[in-house]
């Protein structure tokens, strides 16, 4: 699979809180005024109970990841919110809420999402992927891609056959290929009167990508093309040969697209393995 163009997402690990309940006033009034009252290791105390420092950095950490810079007021609004949040908490404990079975249920998926990517994470941290490996993945897609074309392609998408042989009719009574997609299709690409930009014939739907290579340029596909339960007609609207990037301006891609196959490949591994029993 030839990935050159595409920046697959790499889902990391992240604990990011949204701050939005209290202010800096709230913070200022709500935190004790005695320090000598406050644990070692806590910045402050919610009905006896203390709040740790590493839940603080953790979220100055994570706002820092979103580009939201440390400052004495963001602290205080930091602080502020998890006050607040530790006293509602406390309170719904006190009134059993923790106990029910709705939230018993949302904290057990909870804590499951943050131990699989924690399990994730430690993985990936692991097994990085070096340097060398982005510059040896760069140059087997470089050598595959000697010669390549990239297809400048639009597509009509409908349900059914019919349908789908009704606006290739139009198409071939001179009707314009743009304006039957944005009428007829049912792809988003409509919007764009069909238009999918340029592509590698890795890029497309095998099923798809075998009629696009023998098109020449400015024809449509001869029959619509079934894929699953869709129905797609096709249009080369232009030819052109592949500039190949350079790596550095590919490398941070391609490091991506390995972290994804890396991660891909772990879970895959640790969910093959698993004791699987449905219940009757």
């Amino acid at each position: 699979m030839i990935d050159m163009n595409f920046a697959m997402n790499f889902r990391a690990l992240s604990t990011v809180c949204v701050l939005s309940l209290t202010s800096v006033l709230s913070a200022q009034a709500q935190t004790p005024s005695v320090a000598a009252q406050v644990p070692a290791g806590s910045f402050a105390t919610v009905n006896s109970l203390p709040l740790p420092n590493s839940l603080l950095e953790l979220v100055l950490k994570n706002n820092a990841a979103q580009g939201v810079a440390n400052s004495p007021e963001l602290r205080n609004v930091v602080r502020g919110e998890l006050i607040s949040r530790a006293a509602l908490s406390q309170e719904a404990v006190k009134l059993g809420l923790d106990k029910q079975d709705n939230a018993l249920a949302q904290m057990e998926l909870l804590k499951q999402n943050l131990l699989a990517e924690l399990l994730i994470a430690d993985h990936l941290s692991k097994n990085p992927v070096s340097d060398a490996a982005v510059r040896a993945d760069y140059d087997r897609q470089v050598a595959a891609l000697t010669d390549a074309k990239e297809y400048k392609i639009r597509n009509i998408v409908l349900a059914d056959e019919a349908s789908a042989k009704a606006a290739l009719a139009l198409v071939r009574k001179g009707e314009a290929f743009d304006k039957v997609a944005k009428e007829k299709s049912i792809d988003p690409s409509k919007a764009q009167g069909g238009d999918l930009g340029w592509l590698l014939s890795e890029q497309i739907n095998p099923l798809i990508a075998n009629v696009v290579v023998n098109l020449p340029k400015g024809s449509v596909s001869a029959a619509p093309i079934q894929v699953q339960n869709s129905w797609n007609i096709i249009k080369v609207d232009d030819i052109r040969n592949f500039t190949v990037p350079k790596f550095d301006d590919a490398k941070a891609q391609i490091r991506q697209a390995m972290l994804n196959k890396l991660r891909n490949e772990f879970v895959s591994k640790i969910i093959s393995s698993a004791k699987v029993q449905l219940a009757d």
